[in-house]
């Protein structure tokens, strides 16, 4: 019985941990993009953020892991908040690309 409950224990703290869903800031294809494309991806990635952020903070993940490792708790805040910064970076440099090749061009 005590196996058991150290296994059910182990898997809960492993699943409640953030994944890492950083994205690389700049991907090649990126200069080859035009403008509706851009902005589907810069739409993309706003729903990513969203879901990045919802990973930090009070959530039922980081309760788990208060209630049964705690040091949990602050490797989630940090990976959700790499997550959040490689977001930020890649929609930075997407919205430079999206002022540089569409902002001022005549809609025909």
């Amino acid at each position: 019985m005590k196996n058991i409950f150290i296994i059910l224990v182990s898997f809960l703290a492993l699943s409640a941990c953030v994944s890492n869903d950083t994205v690389q800031t700049v991907e090649i294809r990126d200069f080859d993009l035009n403008c509706d494309q851009l902005k589907y991806e810069l739409t993309q990635l706003g729903v990513k953020f969203e879901e990045a952020e919802g990973d930090s903070g009070l959530t039922t993940k980081n309760v788990a892991l208060g209630i049964f490792f705690w040091p949990g708790i602050i490797v989630n805040e940090r990976q959700a908040g790499r997550n959040e910064d490689s977001i930020n970076k890649r929609i930075e440099h997407l919205n430079g690309l999206y002022i540089d090749k569409c902002v001022g061009q005549s809609v025909d």
